[in-house]
């Protein structure tokens, strides 16, 4: 196990800069109550005194404290075996390379965090872990197989009619999670309505329509609730994304990020669009990562590398940017793009139809790895139009400038 060596008992060490506080220690307490001085005087012990006390209590704390600290050490061996074999060398091993200091209180801690399951000991917090797979059913044979049950919604069925409760199902057939409610008929001979709710094609809706049927043994009429806003139905929503500038305004304290990124890419967004309505505003910073225009950010110098776009891209929608200064700190600095960009498309009900990109090489990587994974927040519409400028600063002045215009009349 990891720990961390108790310092070896010495004798107290008895220095000037010790003996000199004790005196002045003395000396403010007598000139605290000038009237009762000679009285707290008359009450006060000599500096040889305290020194000899001192000599006498020194080292029966340092083996209080250490025995405390044994004693600590016990219930934590006690609680590590209270866990199965198999756990236990997961729990050594997540022990070994975690950030937590190497004594027995942070130890009690942790086997505390994995007993109530807030730690995991397989795939602790301070790793980075792979973006896990949904388990989708391609080509499924049987409704059952494609669909579980998960319980039961009230719903009414139409204006008028009572409430009812109607099963409730979910799938994944390769393109998104659904959800699907099996209505019953209105009336005895009309076919049964199942109302799906999710990202999914014309042939997903179809086989679901031949799975169910297959199932039920009667007509069955699938109907889509909640359309996807596209490009295509007539929806327009637009995003601009701009990298963050080495200009910015050097005010004291914390202020919007449109604020205070003051390069000319920002000069010219602010001149064509000074009321912020031609297209919702996020920034790509080397320190606090993908934001909205509207984040407080304070004053900063950092610079965009090779090896820090890569982390970024790593850390995908759920990595809080900025990062600790220290990994012996919580993970609770800044926030994570996903956060960030659900802000901006509304949770997902206005999804984007019109991306802009605008920024540097390394920049321009970042942010179309982040792209899909707004796609699969349903932030970005699948048929969304991407736009990337990237060039001399005249040139990219122009064109996000004809971008921002060509959106006036949406």
């Amino acid at each position: 196990m990891r720990f961390r060596k108790w310092p070896r008992p010495a004798a107290y060490e008895e220095t000037a800069r010790k003996r000199a506080a004790f005196a002045t220690k003395q000396r403010r307490e007598r000139e605290a109550l000038p009237l009762f001085a000679n009285m707290i005087a008359a009450g006060q012990h000599s500096v040889e005194e305290e020194m000899a006390d001192r000599a006498v209590w020194w080292p029966q704390q340092q083996r209080r404290l250490r025995d405390e600290r044994a004693a600590v050490w016990r219930q934590a061996r006690t609680r590590l075996f209270e866990f199965s074999e198999q756990k236990r060398g997961a729990i050594r091993r997540a022990w070994r390379d975690c950030p937590y200091p190497a004594d027995p209180y942070s130890l009690v801690d942790f086997l505390y965090q994995i007993a109530v399951g807030k730690v995991d000991p397989e795939r602790p917090p301070w790793r980075y872990h792979a973006r896990a797979q949904a388990r989708t059913t391609i080509n499924p044979t049987s409704f059952d197989e494609a669909f579980k049950r998960i319980g039961q919604r009230k719903i009414e069925t139409a204006p008028g009619l009572p409430v009812v409760e109607v099963p409730h199902y979910c799938g994944n057939l390769g393109h998104g999670i659904l959800f699907l409610d099996a209505m019953p008929p209105p009336r005895d001979g009309d076919p049964i309505a199942i109302h799906v709710r999710g990202v999914c094609t014309d042939a997903d809706i179809a086989l679901i329509g031949r799975l169910a049927e297959a199932a039920e043994q009667r007509p069955v009429k699938v109907i889509r609730v909640d359309v996807l806003q596209t490009r295509a139905t007539g929806f327009s929503h637009r995003l601009l994304i701009l990298g963050c500038s080495a200009t910015k305004r050097n005010d004291p304290g914390w202020m919007p990020a449109w604020e205070r990124y003051d390069g000319p890419l920002w000069r010219t967004w602010r001149t064509v669009d000074p009321g912020r309505r031609l297209a919702r505003v996020g920034f790509l910073s080397a320190r606090y990562g993908f934001g909205s225009g509207d984040r407080p950010i304070e004053d900063y110098d950092a610079r965009l590398t090779s090896d820090l776009a890569d982390r970024m891209i790593a850390g995908g929608m759920t990595t809080r940017w900025p990062r600790p200064p220290s990994a012996n700190r919580p993970d609770n600095y800044g926030s994570h793009p996903g956060c960030e960009i659900a802000s901006l498309a509304y949770h997902g009900t206005r999804p984007f139809t019109d991306v802009a990109l605008v920024g540097g090489g390394l920049y321009l990587k970042v942010m179309r790895a982040f792209l899909d994974g707004f796609r699969e927040m349903r932030c970005v519409a699948p048929d969304a139009e991407i736009t990337e400028i990237n060039a001399g600063i005249g040139v990219m002045r122009q064109r996000l400038r004809a971008w921002l215009e060509g959106g006036r009349g949406s």
